[in-house]
């Protein structure tokens, strides 16, 4: 008797599965995921021990039980991977929240991507960031990431007096050494905004600096801005006219610039080297030193 062929199942249609049991890497995997908001497959096998199989098959499977999801949308997102993205799906919420508070705190970013989905590639670069971050602190045990806020859980930290704030960044995360703690705010650019829009926007964070106002909402004084760009004729650009956006137009050290072609899951660990463009100096910089 000849066999029929199994039917190979479409990227993103779900069927029926195997049956789950869920594993303590299973609810790692929803918790980054919940966290990040988007991942895609790479970024997931860089953060878990487990061979690529295992994992990828997990993967298919926290999918097809509606613990994760795939969102359509990365299908027209024009994404420079061919990876699958994933974000989390309703039992996944139910796994992670612990109480009716923290489910409501899940949920509502989990309408925040479905929001943000029209610019996943913008979201995937963000958590590209954080990624190769989170891997090249693993090499620098004397630093800590202490902090890391972004989307509408900033832009309510943000808020003085009740009004909405001027200035919302990509994100905003802090670096502790113990001796000195190092907050940065990232602006995740893919090339869309014109080099004027950037510097304005760049010249609001000098006066937010002038003013003090950052330490009215999230307690610091100094801080650093983090510009990733797609390639580096972006970044050089951009660093270029960012010696406009401060008082003396000189340039400021509080400006950094990295094209996110410089680091990735194989090698994260330009994030934390000399490897940082900065209209004041001409040479690389760190963001801590």
């Amino acid at each position: 008797m000849i066999l029929a062929p199994k039917t190979r199942r479409k990227k993103f249609e779900r069927g029926e599965a195997d049956p789950l049991r869920l594993t303590p890497r299973d609810t790692a995997i929803l918790s980054d995921v919940a966290e990040y908001r988007f991942l895609n497959t790479e970024q997931l096998l860089s953060l878990h021990e487990g061979s690529r199989r295992n994992i990828v098959e997990r993967l298919s499977l926290l999918y097809h039980h509606h613990f994760l999801d795939r969102p359509k949308v990365q299908k027209a997102a024009n994404l420079a991977s061919a990876h699958v993205v994933y974000s989390l799906d309703r039992k996944g919420v139910d796994v992670l929240a612990k109480d009716a508070q923290e489910r409501q705190g899940i949920l509502r970013r989990v309408q925040e991507v479905k929001h943000t989905s029209p610019l996943m590639a913008h979201a995937l670069m963000i958590s590209q960031f954080r990624v190769c971050l989170t891997l090249a602190l693993k090499s620098r045990p004397s630093v800590k990431l202490i902090r890391w806020t972004q989307g509408n859980d900033l832009k309510v930290l943000l808020r003085h007096r009740g009004e909405n704030p001027a200035l919302v960044p990509d994100a905003f995360f802090i670096l502790d050494t113990s001796e000195f703690k190092y907050p940065c705010f990232l602006e995740a650019d893919r090339g869309t905004m014109t080099e004027e829009r950037f510097v304005n926007k760049l010249r609001l964070y000098w006066r937010h600096y002038r003013e003090d106002r950052f330490n009215k909402t999230l307690g610091i004084s100094h801080f650093r801005v983090l510009t990733i760009t797609p390639n580096n004729a972006r970044s050089d650009n951009l660093c270029r006219a960012a010696k406009e956006a401060d008082d003396r137009k000189q340039g400021s050290g509080m400006f950094l610039f990295m094209s996110e072609t410089a680091y990735g899951t194989t090698r994260p660990d330009a994030i934390l080297q000399a490897a940082w463009k900065c209209p004041k100096f001409e040479t690389m910089q760190e963001i801590i030193h």
